[in-house]
């Protein structure tokens, strides 16, 4: 299957094979598995794979959509037909990676990096670390005791409000390239340090993937509890 490009983000179709969807574009595999479905696709298409584990399919590509064009912007009566609660449920999962398996992984680098580093470079090391981790696990905090509980409400009633949502979400990306520049610009190195290397590809990982949330949450969920409409 050919590579899709930005010709083709309406021509997603639940008819596609879902096998070639990821075969085509392999990051999706993250938006298969925060949307709870499993791998051994054989040759069922998207539609099949997204209604056998009770998920909506027009949701899905429309994550997928998301995902894979930066430029990407609902019509209205795209946004009519999305499922706010499954796009929820879809967030709260990257949440939920983020803190059981990135942070971890991050932390356990962050550690190899400063065994060897004088003091004063662990010292700084140590300080953008913990702002970044801080300010990441405020953002999810804020997110899963105020903002979630509303977005299932407005899904389930078809109104609410959500001011808080745009109050608390910045551009959490500034403090992860602050650590990336840290590393990347201003520590110097003797010699080659491998596992600097992989931290750094671990940290860029984590600044794509965060960048495609805060766009779910800036072109989806905000226009979605802007408009005020009905999406059950």
């Amino acid at each position: 299957m050919a590579k899709l490009d930005s010709k083709s983000e309406r021509f997603l179709s639940p008819s596609m094979k879902m096998a070639d969807l990821i075969n085509s574009e392999p990051g999706l595999l993250n938006v298969v598995n925060h949307c709870g479905m499993t791998l051994g696709f054989g040759e069922d298409t998207v539609e099949e794979c997204c209604l056998r584990r009770g998920r909506d399919p027009y949701t899905f590509l429309t994550l997928c959509r998301l995902v894979l064009f930066n430029g990407y912007v609902l019509s209205e009566a795209e946004f009519g037909r999305v499922k706010i609660d499954e796009v929820t449920d879809y967030l709260r999962s990257c949440h939920d990676t983020y803190k059981d398996s990135w942070l971890p992984v991050l932390e356990e680098g962050i550690g190899k990096v400063l065994s060897c580093r004088p003091e004063a470079q662990r010292k700084v090391i140590s300080e953008f670390f913990g702002k970044f981790r801080d300010e990441l696990k405020h953002h999810f905090e804020v997110e899963e005791q105020k903002i979630f509980p509303s977005l299932y409400e407005i899904g389930r009633r078809g109104r609410g409000t959500l001011k808080l949502f745009s109050e608390e979400h910045g551009n959490i990306g500034e403090n992860i390239q602050d650590l990336i520049n840290l590393l990347l610009k201003y520590i110097p190195y003797g010699t080659s340090d491998p596992d600097v290397i992989v931290l750094l590809s671990h940290l860029y990982s984590l600044k794509r993937d965060l960048a495609v949330h805060s766009r779910i949450e800036d072109f989806l969920i905000l226009p979605l509890v802007k408009g005020g409409k009905n999406h059950e």
